[in-house]
């Protein structure tokens, strides 16, 4: 008999009330530091809303790697609720299409400026963060269980490409982001460090080694093992936002160890939840408690962008006007012209989180978040 969903709210609830008793173990480093789990709450779910890691606390007996051919991961429940469960990611193809993934392996689809919604198939039930599309018709999904989802045609079907819940036998680590140059080469990044790249398309994945990056972060006295949370390509190589003021620019084809990897300043020492590079070139860092930074010079430094609040800072995107939009936690809508250095609130009637807005036309957006997708007019 399958499981009915339940609701979101209730799901917190449930999950809560055990918590506490299983965060008790701390994990020692080997500079002969430790960090309690407690301290990893919010970065082992760290691009998104803290609350879900509540998702993935299961301690149970599993293989140390499955292939895709012998998951044993269950297919997402067809709902009527499927628009309305928290989502973590979205994406607008150019054909037009808007793609959403979340909760319970929920991934869904609108053709129609998100008047409807069609509900696609999902051959999993766990958290899915995040999603990427190449093109019109090739996309990826990354979600916990160290879950890699493909797609061929558009988002309306999905197969598990990659699988591996306790990597290496150490910790679960979600994949938390996804990136593609072509449609061999790509790459995906997620909790304590955890990299991967594919060559085929993702047909086969397999662990980037960043042995010199740990020995490199340990060596300034900096977490040697940072979550990877969000990534963008820079010019020929890739650009990195993570937990505790990560900022990296990882080059793949670089032979030297010493040359693949680059360290940038970082001018917060908190989380970031993301990166995004706007048409004009300026790059924002956006994260914990309000914080948002800005560089006009390829990350060589960084402007405080003033916003006034504490809120999470989880998504940015910018409007047709050249207006910039930042979204967060607790109904936190916050824009900005290009060339100011301060947000203003925008209102809004609820205290919901929002994670990421995708234009429709002018001012209007779909924004998705801990309450689904909702049609939004910033003026």
């Amino acid at each position: 008999m399958e499981p009915t969903m339940p609701a979101v709210s209730s799901m917190f609830t449930n999950l809560s009330s055990g918590f506490s008793s299983s965060l008790v173990a701390c994990r020692r480093r080997s500079q002969g530091k430790t960090r309690c789990a407690l301290d990893r709450f919010l970065a082992l779910f760290a691009r998104k809303i803290p609350q879900l890691l509540l998702v993935v606390l299961a301690s149970i007996n599993v293989p140390l790697a499955v292939m895709a051919e012998e998951s044993e991961q269950r297919p997402a429940v067809k709902s009527p609720l499927a628009t309305k469960v928290l989502l973590t990611d979205s994406v607008k193809l150019s054909s037009g299409r808007y793609v959403a993934v979340g909760l319970y392996g929920i991934i869904i689809y609108s053709d129609d400026q998100g008047e409807t919604w069609q509900q696609a198939k999902s051959p999993t039930q766990v958290l899915l963060t995040n999603v990427f599309f190449l093109n019109d018709k090739l996309g990826w999904v990354g979600a916990h269980d160290t879950v890699i989802l493909h797609t061929k045609d558009g988002g309306e079907t999905w197969e598990i490409q990659h699988e591996d819940p306790i990597p290496g036998g150490d910790i679960p680590k979600p994949v938390l982001d996804i990136h593609f140059t072509s449609a061999s080469n790509g790459f995906a990044i997620g909790a304590y460090g955890l990299m991967l790249k594919t060559t085929d398309g993702g047909a086969n994945w397999e662990s980037v080694d960043t042995l010199a990056l740990y020995d490199r972060l340990e060596a300034l006295e900096m977490e040697p093992e940072p979550n990877f949370n969000y990534m963008i390509p820079f010019g020929d190589s890739i650009l990195i936002a993570g937990e505790l003021g990560t900022i990296l620019v990882f080059d793949p084809d670089a032979v030297d160890e010493e040359q693949r990897w680059q360290i940038i300043e970082s001018p917060y020492e908190g989380t970031f939840f993301g990166v995004t590079q706007l048409g004009s070139g300026d790059i924002y860092l956006y994260g914990l408690r309000g914080n948002i930074y800005r560089s006009r010079d390829q990350g060589r430094n960084w402007e405080k962008i003033e916003t006034d609040v504490i809120a999470n800072i989880y998504g940015c995107t910018q409007l047709a006007n050249g207006k910039i939009v930042f979204l967060g936690s607790s109904g936190t809508i916050l824009t900005m012209e290009a060339n100011d250095s301060q947000t203003k609130k925008h209102p809004y009637p609820g205290f919901d989180t929002k994670i990421t807005a995708e234009l429709v036309d002018g001012s209007d957006v779909l924004m998705f978040g801990s309450n689904g997708v909702q049609p939004f007019t910033i003026n």
